[in-house]
């Protein structure tokens, strides 16, 4: 048998619905939005628990209402956990096999608070009608390679890209007698209750985490570590990717090897602190680097200065996240900035204006910078200044990444305050 299913967006205690088509006796699907080319997809197998509705009979338009309870279900705390689990298979590399969990919760210690009604008369599909702010729903699912926990509802809200669905295997019906155990009967007939195992689908969009580098200093008495801490209780995995000054690859020597990208799996509480491994006598080599995570983490990076194979000065610096077209911090002579073009289209003009500690424009000067180009420079020699002490704005036609060092008692140095403003932001020197 073939019938209408219905996604339907979340809107205040109700929910919009169009038509999906699916078949047997499909429970629900939800989906607070189009899936997203991130999505993925995974077929969740047999559940090991119940799926029930009991039926509450037909509301003011005649459309039968139910009570959800997505699992088994134990109260602790004055809260309720209900739990369905199983197996699941799937396409997208990482997801091909595993254990799965989808777990609601919500406050208290009495019947169900989903609640869901008919999507039209006779119909063996429901929409929720209300579920509560405060409930939570959560796909986990375990793989050969870690674990990763998927918030399908919370804060009153799906998230974009979030959609899941299941069928009932073999249903089986009791309470107040129905004329047959299906989805529509029970919902219209009061103290009627459907019961059994189900199989499904379920769709999220895994979070995408980008950190930028605005400098690396590779050999010329410099080594780069790179830092990444996981604090979640999930395997997440980043990528990084190295360009010079050009915007081309530029090869990193750590020690698993010189290349100019590298993808690291860190497992719960797990941290990647590498430090490159360039002959520090070799000529400095210098560039930007990109990290793509699958999970957010702690991302930075440590400039390390060495005379005679001892260290004499560093300066740690978090990575950025959100690039922006104005910037503007403490500087002086000796100040290091550095500032690098992220996108890999457009070109960008940046304009460095240093601005006395009494407000005065003492030098000016702009750089065009190409798709994924970079560069860096003391501040002094950029702009053919003797001696200052004020700060500089960096401003750009397009959004860029930007970092400053502070300098003044080289070869002990430190990291600046990053300077990122809003891009609306109103400047002494525009």
């Amino acid at each position: 048998m073939t019938v209408p299913m219905r996604t339907q967006n979340y809107s205040s205690a109700h929910w919009n619905c169009w038509n999906v088509p699916v078949r047997w006796l499909a429970i629900f699907f939800v989906a607070a939005l189009a899936a997203q080319a991130a999505s993925i997809t995974v077929n969740l197998g047999q559940t090991a628990q119940n799926f029930t509705m009991n039926g509450t009979g037909p509301n003011a338009s005649g459309l039968g209402t139910y009570v959800v309870t997505m699992g088994a279900c134990s109260a602790s705390n004055g809260n309720t956990t209900c739990t369905l689990s199983g197996s699941f298979t799937g396409s997208t590399p990482g997801f091909t096999n595993g254990t799965y969990s989808l777990v609601s919760t919500y406050v208290g210690t009495g019947p169900s608070p989903f609640i869901g009604v008919e999507q039209s008369a006779g119909s063996n599909f429901f929409s929720f009608s209300s579920i509560p702010q405060t409930a939570t729903i959560t796909l986990t699912l375990t793989t050969p390679t870690g674990t990763v926990v998927a918030p399908l509802y919370a804060n009153g809200q799906f998230p974009p890209g979030v959609g899941f669905g299941f069928i009932y295997s073999t249903p089986a019906c009791s309470g107040t007698a129905v004329s047959s155990c299906t989805v529509s009967q029970i919902g219209v007939t009061s103290g009627s209750t459907i019961t059994g195992v189900v199989t499904g689908t379920a769709t999220f969009v895994q979070a995408s985490h980008t950190y930028y580098f605005s400098q690396l200093a590779v050999a010329g008495g410099f080594q780069t570590t790179l830092t990444y801490v996981n604090y979640t209780p999930n395997t997440i995995t980043c990528k990084t990717d190295f360009y010079s000054d050009s915007g081309t690859p530029l090869p990193v020597p750590f020690k698993q090897g010189t290349n100019a990208s590298r993808t690291d799996e860190l497992a719960p509480g797990h941290v990647i602190h590498d430090q490159t491994v360039a002959n520090p006598t070799n000529t400095l080599s210098q560039g930007w680097a990109q990290a793509t995570c699958d999970g957010p983490v702690a991302a930075s990076v440590l400039y390390r200065y060495f005379q005679n194979e001892t260290a004499i000065g560093e300066a740690g610096v978090n990575a950025e996240t959100v690039p922006t077209t104005k910037f503007a911090t403490f500087a002086q002579t000796r100040t290091g900035i550095a500032y690098a073009n992220p996108s890999t289209t457009e070109a960008v003009n940046v304009t460095v204006t240093v601005i006395s500690s009494t407000g005065s424009k003492l030098a000016s000067t702009t750089i065009k910078l190409g798709p994924l180009e970079h560069g860096a420079a003391n501040l002094g020699p950029l702009l053919n200044l003797q001696s200052f002490t004020g700060f500089v704005e960096i401003t750009a036609t397009g959004p860029i990444i930007s970092l400053s060092l502070n300098a003044e008692a080289f070869p002990v140095f430190s990291s600046l305050p990053a300077g990122d403003l809003p891009s609306d932001t109103a400047l002494v020197s525009p």
